[in-house]
């Protein structure tokens, strides 16, 4: 019993983690590759449950940066990693409304 307690909290906590990480690097991307973003150049980070899933498509002849110089963008971010404490006070409480959302609408509340 014990062990099974701490799998579901560790479980718990990495999937916190990692929905923590892929926030900040997406909010760390977001003004580099806004360039991408304006020419339709998709890249979708998703934290999936066995780690960061990175999507990148799409392809416009106006745009200066391929898909292979964005996702060197994004590996150089990843590489050099960092926030400020404000930011990840600012992803925490935006994490914590959206994980009480999930729970509020919650098909067991519901009767």
């Amino acid at each position: 019993y014990v062990d099974s307690h701490y799998n579901v909290l560790f479980h718990s906590c990495s999937v916190v983690l990692l929905d923590t990480f892929v926030s900040i690097l997406a909010l760390n991307l977001s003004e580099p590759a806004y360039g991408a973003d304006t020419a339709k150049l998709e890249k979708k980070l998703v934290a999936e449950e066995h780690g960061l899933v990175i999507r990148v498509k799409g392809l416009h002849h106006k745009l200066p940066l391929s898909t292979n110089s964005t996702s060197q963008l994004i590996t150089d971010h990843l590489s050099d990693f960092s926030f400020t404490p404000a930011v990840f006070e600012m992803i925490k409480e935006e994490l914590k409304k959206t994980y009480f959302n999930m729970l509020i609408k919650s098909e067991v509340l519901d009767k």
